[in-house]
C-alpha cells in the first residue's frame, strides 16, 4: 500500500523537559540530551524515506529552531498558548497533515534514542487503520500510525497514563482495526533515571562490542 504519510513529532520543551531526570542530570545536560534526541528522531525519520513530510509541533521556539536546522523539508509548526498540551499538539499536526493531502500520519516522540530508519519504515508499512507501538512496559504509546482516510480523522488522541489501553479502546469505539507493533527502537523512550542508566549501559556495551570487532578485524600485523 502506497500512501502519502506525514510524520508528526510533538515537543513540549527542550529547556524545561525531562524533569524526572533532574536528580540524575543537570538542567544543561537535560537540555542538551533533549536536543540530541530530537535531532536523532528527525534524522532517522528522514532517512527512512517512508514519509512525505516531517512536522515538529511545539510551543518552544528552541525546538522549532532545531527542526529548521535538521533539514529544509522539516516543517516547524508553532503551537499556540490557547491550545496547550500534548494531545492538542497532535490535533494541530493532524490538521496540517490533512491540509497537505496526507492519507496517513505517524506520531513519533522526540525521546526515542534507539530509533532507526528501519523502525520508522516498518511502522509506516502497517496497513491497519490504527497501529500503535507501546513502550517496553506495555502501558504507554511511543508511536502511532493512523490512517486518516479510514476513520482516523475522528480518532481522539489519549497520550498520557495508560495511553496504550486508551488508544485501543478508542479504536474499538470507532470500529477500527488496531494492531500492536513492537520494535526495540520504538519501545525504548528515555524519561526516567532507570531509563538513563539502561541507555548508558547499552551504549557502553555497544562501544565495547564495536571495539572488540575492530580488534578482531585489525589484529596484530594488520
Amino acid at each position: 500500500m502506497s500512501e502519502r504519510i506525514v510524520a508528526v513529532v510533538p515537543v513540549r520543551s527542550l529547556q524545561g523537559g525531562k524533569t524526572r531526570l533532574a536528580g540524575t542530570l543537570t538542567p544543561e545536560a537535560r537540555q542538551a540530551l533533549s536536543r540530541r534526541m530530537l535531532r536523532h528522531v528527525l534524522e532517522q525519520t528522514l532517512a527512512s524515506a517512508a514519509v512525505d513530510r516531517v512536522v515538529v509541533v511545539s510551543p518552544d521556539e528552541e525546538a522549532l529552531e532545531v527542526a529548521r536546522t535538521v533539514h529544509p523539508s522539516v516543517v516547524a509548526l508553532p503551537q499556540g498558548a490557547t491550545s496547550p498540551g500534548l494531545n492538542p499538539a497532535l490535533d494541530l499536526g493532524r490538521s496540517w497533515a490533512e491540509s497537505a493531502g496526507a492519507e496517513a500520519m505517524l506520531v513519533l516522540f522526540a525521546d526515542l534514542p534507539r530509533l532507526t530508519a528501519s523502525d520508522v519504515r516498518d511502522l509506516a508499512r502497517q496497513e491497519a487503520p490504527v497501529a500503535l507501538a507501546p513502550d517496553r512496559h506495555g502501558t504507554g504509546t511511543n508511536a502511532l500510525r493512523l490512517r486518516l482516510v479510514s476513520g482516523g480523522r475522528a480518532f481522539a488522541f489519549a497520550f498520557g497514563v495508560d495511553s496504550a489501553a486508551l488508544h485501543l479502546a478508542e479504536a474499538r469505539r470507532l470500529g477500527l482495526e488496531a494492531v500492536i507493533h513492537r520494535s526495540p527502537g520504538l519501545s525504548f523512550d528515555l524519561d526516567t533515571a532507570d531509563d538513563w542508566r539502561s541507555f548508558v549501559d547499552g551504549e557502553a556495551l555497544a562501544v565495547r562490542t564495536a571495539g572488540a570487532s575492530l580488534c578482531a578485524a585489525w589484529g596484530p600485523g594488520q
